[in-house]
């Protein structure tokens, strides 16, 4: 049986750095206030800040690492989640160790 190769679709842009994994209570006020009205249990929710905003990680889908029964075959490998942002890009995160801390990327198609 052939096995076809996948062509990447997307670019992904990371510097590779952990960005700490955040409570409610470590948010300033201001970001509080900008998130209370959108929830019901935000105080339950982790964040983390990435290039000015608050992201919930509640709000990011699973990657299932054998997508489509493609194995390690496609973009998004390695990677625990991601959140759409534009028909063309989406925010990655790829969960520490510990899980108190992830890395964040963002894809580009």
């Amino acid at each position: 049986m052939k096995q076809e190769k996948t062509i990447l679709l997307m670019k992904i842009i990371t510097n590779n750095h952990y960005r700490p994994v955040l409570c409610w209570h470590d948010l300033t006020t201001k970001e509080q206030d900008e998130l209370k009205d959108s929830y019901d249990t935000v105080q339950e929710s982790c964040f983390f800040r990435f290039k000015n905003y608050v992201y919930d990680l509640c709000d990011f889908l699973r990657v299932n690492d054998h997508l489509n029964g493609r194995g390690t075959d496609h973009d998004l490998y390695g990677w625990d989640g991601y959140k759409n942002e534009s028909f063309f890009s989406s925010v990655l995160v790829k969960y520490d160790v510990s899980c108190e801390a992830v890395k964040v990327g963002l894809a580009l198609s």
